[in-house]
């Protein structure tokens, strides 16, 4: 495997089209992208094996050996992926170090993105706005104010889009002169739904736009409930503002769960539609957003640490570790496992277990430890990035 990601990352910019064309059979995801490593030195040898050699890998099932001859046959690669970038349009592969880092880790990671516009993910924290298409105007006034507050925190703003609260969220956040990333159902060249193309060519202009989908791929209802994985696994947080008990929302905050985030929902009248979601996760344990200004105040407190100052939001480096202390840094750097105790650490750092209980709470408070249960604890993916920086 290790060959197969070398060649990637030495690929020059005229080979970067049989990177492209893993893409656009549309049948690869991260496992068998992972296990075809196993088979082929390079993404040029992949493509230009003939489809029994394929075939004989015991990779791909009938229907993406299909998929894989198809797209050979009908697409000219080369010439697609010229015209990708003369639109602008990056393509990033997940052995590359623009890939998001925060979406490295979650479970079916896309290979392969696609981004049109600008991705800041250095150590912005990260929330997504999601809620109901047909939204209330209550549910309306909140997503705009939300979009606001966390525009003027600097925080980047995550959603995908779509018509109503998604699409009222991001537009109030570039409005405000803040940065927003709309995660697609489809290419990064095709505006759905199309009465959001105004917020599109905002986004192009101060944000971004992003997908798992080669450009020229037409949104499908399956590809939003893909989608959504992509929004939680990017945001630090998830703010539910409207949802009705049967939507697209729900399974956003579904897979947000699955990936450790934290969920806060917007409490609405008993009697609302669009109040029904969002009330059920409260009452199943979902954290409250019963103030606006108090809630982005409370996030801003636990993420703060990694939020440049505002005149060095658009400057990159690493960001100031001085938050911490002498023994929280060590501990920091010693927790390389899956999950550690306080007995693991105690081996690594030298230090009392006993005294590392209470600094392993005080890292959980500072968002770079995450508890686990049964006094374990995993790096969060914000302490990561700051792990890097030590």
């Amino acid at each position: 495997m290790g060959s197969f990601k070398q060649a990637i990352l030495r690929a020059k910019e005229e080979e970067m089209h049989y990177l492209y064309y893993i893409s656009k059979t549309s049948c690869i995801g991260l496992k068998t992208y992972v296990k075809m490593q196993e088979f082929f030195a390079s993404p040029r040898e992949f493509y230009e094996a003939d489809i029994k050699t394929v075939k004989s890998t015991g990779v791909f099932s009938e229907g993406q050996l299909r998929l894989i001859e198809e797209c050979k046959k009908k697409v000219d690669i080369e010439a697609e992926y010229r015209e990708s970038l003369r639109q602008g349009i990056k393509l990033i592969s997940i052995d590359s170090e623009d890939y998001p880092k925060r979406l490295k880790n979650i479970k079916d990671a896309p290979p392969i993105l696609f981004l049109k516009g600008e991705f800041k993910e250095g150590y912005m924290p990260t929330v997504s706005i999601i809620g109901a298409r047909e939204c209330s105007v209550y549910g309306a006034h909140v997503a705009k104010r939300l979009g606001e507050l966390f525009s003027e925190a600097g925080v980047a703003v995550i959603s995908g889009m779509a018509r109503g609260i998604d699409s009222i969220a991001q537009t109030a956040v570039i409005d405000s002169g803040g940065y927003s990333l709309a995660l697609l159902g489809g290419g990064v060249d095709v505006i759905y739904p199309k009465e959001s193309s105004g917020l599109y060519y905002k986004l192009l202009k101060t944000g971004g736009v992003m997908s798992e989908h080669a450009p020229g791929t037409e949104a499908r209802p399956h590809f939003f409930a893909l989608r959504n994985r992509l929004i939680s696994g990017l945001s630090d947080v998830v703010c539910v503002v409207e949802a009705k008990a049967q939507s697209g929302t729900l399974i956003t905050v579904d897979t947000a769960l699955e990936q450790g985030r934290e969920v806060y929902a917007v409490p609405g009248r008993i009697s609302d539609t669009t109040s029904f979601g969002t009330n059920e996760l409260i009452r199943q344990g979902a954290g409250i957003i019963s103030d606006l200004d108090g809630f982005v105040a409370d996030f801003l407190n636990s993420y703060s640490q990694v939020i440049p100052a505002k005149e060095d939001r658009t400057k990159k480096g690493a960001p100031s570790t001085d938050f911490l202390s002498a023994n929280e840094k060590l501990t920091l750097k010693s927790a390389e496992e899956d999950s550690v105790t306080a007995d693991i650490l105690s081996g690594k750092t030298g230090l009392p277990a006993y005294e590392l209980i209470g600094i392993c709470v005080s890292l959980c408070q500072k968002g770079m430890f995450k508890s686990i249960g049964a006094g374990r604890f995993v790096v969060s993916d914000r302490g990561s990035i700051i792990k890097e920086a030590l």
